[in-house]
C-alpha cells in the first residue's frame, strides 16, 4: 500500500486536489504501487487498458507515435481515467516517464473497492473523464471548422488559379484582333479533327483563304482601317460556322476554317457562303473603291494521310484560285 506517499499531500494545482484527503487515501489504499524507469512506457498508444494511474513522484509525458510530446506530467496528475471507468478503451496516446516515476495503479478491482465505500470517488472520476470528453468534442468540432474553412479556402484558390489558367489558356489560342482561334489552337486541335473524322468516317473539309485587296486598305487608309477589316472578317467567319467547325486566323490577312461533319457537295457550299459573305462585307475602304473579297482553296481529309498532306492540297487549291484571278473558290 502506498498510504505514506505524496498523493496525501497533493499540491493545490493538482488534478487529485478535487478529492478529499479521506478520498485521497482511499484512492491509494485501493491501489498497488509502481515503479517506472526513465524512458519506460507507462501506457502505449491504441493498446486496449483497464487501468488509471497517479503520479506520486518523477515526471512523465504524452506522446504522438512521431515522437511529439503533447503532454507533461508532474507529481498529482493522473491519467487512464477513461480505460478504468470504461475497460477495453483503447488509449489515445504513449506516456512515457521522463525522470525515474513513482505511481500507484488503480485496476477494475480497485473500482470494485471505491465503489462499494467510496462511490464519490467514482463520481469524481466519471465526471471528470465527461468533461474530458466534451472538451476533446468541442476541440474536435474547433478543429474540423478550422479544417473545413481551409479546405474552403484552398478550393477557392485552386478554382482562382483554374479560371485564370483556363481564361490564359484562352487567351493564348485565340487571336486578339478577330476574336478567331490562332495558328497555335489550329495545330493543337488539327489531329483531333482528323482522328474522330478517320475514326467515325465523317467528312472533314479545310478552307484555305486570303482577303484579296487588303493591303491597299492598310496602305491607303491606315492599320487602324485594316483592323477593322480583319474583325470584320472574324466576325463574318464565326457566325457563319458552327460549334463544331473551327474558324482561325494564322496570321496577316491568311485565315483557315475547318468543316467537320459534311461531304465535299456541302463543303463547297459553305465555301461559296462564305465567300460571298465577306465580299458583301461593309468595310472603310469601300468609300475608297476598295472592294474587300476572298479567295480560297479547300480540300477534303482522306483517312490515313498526314496533316502536313491535308494543308498542302488546300494550299495548292488556294494558289490555284489565285491564279485564275481571286474572290472565287478552288476545291483539291
Amino acid at each position: 500500500m502506498l498510504d505514506a506517499l505524496v498523493p496525501l499531500h497533493v499540491p493545490a494545482g493538482s488534478p487529485l486536489a478535487v478529492f478529499s484527503p479521506q478520498e485521497l487515501d482511499a484512492l491509494s489504499a485501493s491501489g498497488t504501487p509502481r515503479r517506472c524507469a526513465a524512458g519506460e512506457a507507462i501506457v502505449v498508444e491504441n493498446e486496449p487498458g483497464d487501468s488509471m494511474f497517479m503520479l506520486l513522484d518523477g515526471t512523465a509525458e504524452a506522446r504522438l507515435p512521431d515522437g511529439r510530446a503533447v503532454r507533461q506530467y508532474t507529481p498529482g496528475a493522473y491519467f487512464g481515467e477513461l480505460s478504468f471507468i470504461n475497460p477495453g478503451h483503447r488509449r489515445s496516446a504513449s506516456i512515457v516517464a521522463t525522470s525515474p516515476a513513482q505511481l500507484c495503479v488503480l485496476d477494475q478491482r480497485s473500482i470494485e473497492s471505491l465503489t462499494e465505500h467510496h462511490p464519490k470517488v467514482i463520481f469524481t472520476l466519471l465526471r471528470r473523464a465527461c468533461a474530458f470528453l466534451v472538451d476533446a468534442e468541442r476541440n474536435l468540432v474547433s478543429d474540423l471548422r478550422r479544417r473545413n474553412a481551409e479546405l474552403q479556402d484552398t478550393l477557392a484558390r485552386l478554382d482562382f488559379t483554374r479560371r485564370r489558367l483556363t481564361q490564359e489558356e484562352e487567351r493564348a489560342r485565340t487571336d486578339t484582333l478577330s476574336g478567331l482561334f490562332n495558328r497555335r489552337a489550329f495545330d493543337a486541335e488539327l489531329p483531333s479533327f482528323m482522328e474522330r473524322a478517320a475514326a467515325i468516317g465523317a467528312g472533314l473539309a479545310v478552307l484555305a483563304l486570303d482577303l484579296d485587296h487588303f493591303k491597299p486598305v492598310n496602305d491607303t487608309l491606315g492599320h487602324a482601317a485594316g483592323d477593322e477589316v480583319l474583325r470584320g472578317a472574324g466576325k463574318l467567319l464565326k457566325q457563319h460556322t458552327r460549334p463544331t467547325d473551327l474558324p482561325c486566323r494564322i496570321g496577316g490577312d491568311e485565315f483557315i476554317v475547318l468543316l467537320s461533319d459534311l461531304d465535299e457537295a456541302n463543303a463547297r457550299k459553305k465555301a461559296e457562303s462564305l465567300r460571298a459573305a465577306i465580299g458583301a462585307m461593309p468595310h472603310p475602304g469601300n468609300d475608297q473603291g476598295i472592294r474587300i473579297t476572298t479567295t480560297m482553296g479547300g480540300t477534303m481529309f482522306r483517312p490515313g494521310e498526314t496533316a502536313a498532306d491535308f494543308l498542302h492540297r488546300a494550299d495548292e487549291a488556294l494558289y490555284a484560285a489565285k491564279r485564275a484571278g481571286r474572290n472565287r473558290v478552288a476545291w483539291g
